[in-house]
């Protein structure tokens, strides 16, 4: 006998959460190796921050505050960034994009892409305004930057492979999210 519809959803959710937390670590884990022995020419995309904003956008529920928060402070402790602001402008950013994904469910792609390249460079300039405020030592802002556009490349492409190879895709505006009333 099969499980019911809504068990085997749960499950789906569950496997989405263990592959969301285990991503990041993983992805966190590379970034303290030591395996570049020279300067990097050019920052990296931020790929966690890319799959979290494709997943919260495509599956809400895939993606908790609790699990953001987790791998964002991990993040931010293991790769001397200032503890908990990428962390607060990531759930920022998340619970803002979140909200707005009933509005945005049955728009275009490049719609999405704007709206999440626009939120992202909001991200990054919103740190820089902070660490300004605070007088703190910040990298150049042309760094900051072209991590953010590194990130804002990266999008479609994650959206691609959560869609095509991890069946992810957006849910039905009227279809509400498990625990939601």
């Amino acid at each position: 006998m099969r499980p019911p519809m809504a068990e085997r959803r749960a499950r789906r959710i569950w496997g989405f959460r263990a592959i969301y937390l285990l991503f990041g670590l993983a992805v966190i884990l590379y970034r303290i190796l030591p395996l570049q022995t020279g300067i990097p020419a050019l920052p990296g995309p931020d790929f966690i921050l890319a799959v979290t904003l494709a997943w919260v956008l495509r599956q809400p529920a895939t993606v908790p505050l609790a699990a953001v928060l987790f791998l964002f402070l991990i993040g931010d402790v293991l790769l001397q960034r200032p503890p908990g602001l990428w962390t607060a402008l990531a759930v920022l950013v998340m619970e803002f994009l979140r909200n707005r994904r009933a509005g945005i469910a049955e728009a275009p792609f490049l719609f999405e892409w704007g709206l999440v390249a626009g939120a992202i460079l909001a991200m990054v300039l919103g740190q820089r305004v902070i660490l300004w405020i605070l007088v703190t030592d910040q990298p150049s802002l042309g760094l900051a930057l072209m991590e953010g556009l590194a990130t804002i490349v990266l999008y479609p492409f994650v959206v691609l492979v959560s869609k095509y190879l991890l069946g992810l895709d957006r849910l039905p505006v009227m279809e509400r999210e498990p625990g939601k009333s």
